[in-house]
């Protein structure tokens, strides 16, 4: 019987692996198992990058004491992995930095299931501007466009981004680049509901695919025009994309697992949230009453078929954000929140200390929790003791 933590790393890994299966760019990748966890080895591809200025800052950087930082991210290099690129930021500034092994800082690479939370706010976006209710049938935006079921008739975007819609999870459709995002939406409407709408939680990567379709449906722009409008150009994001990646696609983006980023550019995600909250006109992407729904889980008592992060205690779910227990944050009152992905990307924002990070490494989910395990408890102590 494999244990809950296995059973988390697999469910994770498994979206980039039915996107790359059969791909003829699958060459990239190479799978190994090793003590019953599977580890993903990937091309790196290195680009140069200038952060904006105006986003982030690195004031500040000499208040904090992170030697004890710098000791534990070495302490994995080159051991457990081959390379990293971390990034701290607080109050809107880079307090931290840090690139080891054969990475640099404006490493380039694929992110997986960490996808989520900025296919989440594009989608939000819409939301915010009235032209998508969370709440009402997809059916309604989807007459005409494409074949809609009358058995999923009742699925919305809220159902969509919180992986409760009963649909396909993991559609054969994701790994298809030649395919467009309407089609594979059609072939994830067909396929038969895997639980009734609304009632469970199971993780996977076909809910996600419909809500990007939705999107492109509402707004009459291609995915990766309105991500750029909605969220590449206010935030000033250089790199990130969803079809110039290894996973990535032009006409068929990987709407949860496709995208390929650098720290940088998700760092200025993470800060846009956390600045939101209060309203900051100058970032401004999302309300701050948007930001307060993606910290309160959506899944509160619903059973759950599949959920990958019950051994990491990451009990809550919103809109692409995992919510951590609060028992492995106690210094801090939280909300904390992540997006960790199966190539072991792991972004995550803490609420209460103002802070966000983004791990950037090219190994499996379990190393990124390992390292992000390992780090947290340093800089929570370094933020609450430094004043």
């Amino acid at each position: 019987m494999l244990s809950k933590k296995t059973r988390f790393i697999l469910l994770l890994i498994l979206i980039p692996v039915i996107y790359c299966g059969f791909m003829a760019s699958a060459s990239a990748f190479t799978t190994t198992q090793e003590s019953g966890v599977y580890s993903i080895a990937t091309e790196e591809t290195v680009e140069p990058i200038t952060p904006t200025a105006k986003t982030i800052s690195t004031r500040g950087k000499n208040v904090y004491n992170w030697s004890a930082l710098d000791q534990a991210l070495g302490s994995f290099v080159p051991g457990e992995v081959n390379g990293l690129t971390f990034i701290l930021s607080k109050d809107g500034q880079i307090l931290y930095e840090k690139a080891l092994g054969n990475q640099s800082i404006d490493s380039f690479l694929p992110i997986a299931s960490s996808s989520k939370v900025p296919s989440a706010v594009v989608i939000l976006t819409l939301v915010q501007e009235g032209l998508l209710d969370l709440d009402k049938p997809i059916s309604t935006y989807l007459q005409g466009h494409i074949n809609w079921p009358s058995d999923k008739a009742s699925i919305t975007i809220r159902m969509l981004l919180n992986h409760t819609s009963g649909l396909q999870s993991y559609p054969f459709c994701l790994n298809r680049r030649r395919e467009t995002l309407k089609e594979c939406a059609q072939e994830i409407a067909n396929a038969p509901l895997e639980f009734t709408p609304g009632t469970k939680f199971a993780y996977g990567g076909g809910s996600f695919q419909v809500a990007g379709y939705v999107a492109e449906v509402v707004s009459d722009k291609s995915w990766n025009d309105l991500f750029h409008e909605r969220l590449a150009a206010p935030l000033g994001l250089e790199k990130f994309t969803y079809s110039g990646g290894t996973l990535g696609s032009d006409t068929n983006p990987r709407i949860a697992g496709g995208a390929s980023s650098t720290a940088y550019d998700y760092i200025k995600i993470l800060q846009m949230i956390l600045s939101n909250r209060n309203y900051n006109p100058e970032v401004f992407v999302l309300s701050p009453e948007i930001i307060k729904m993606m910290s309160t889980s959506q899944i509160a008592g619903l059973p759950i078929v599949s959920s990958p992060a019950e051994d990491y205690l990451l009990p809550g779910y919103s809109f692409g954000f995992w919510i951590s227990d609060p028992s492995i944050h106690p210094a801090s009152n939280g909300p904390e929140l992540s997006n960790p992905g199966a190539l072991g990307c792991t972004p995550w924002v803490d609420f209460d200390l103002d802070y966000s990070a983004v791990l950037l490494i090219r190994a499996n989910t379990s190393k990124g929790m390992d390292i992000w395990d390992t780090i947290r408890p340093i800089i929570i102590r370094e933020l609450t003791v430094t004043k």
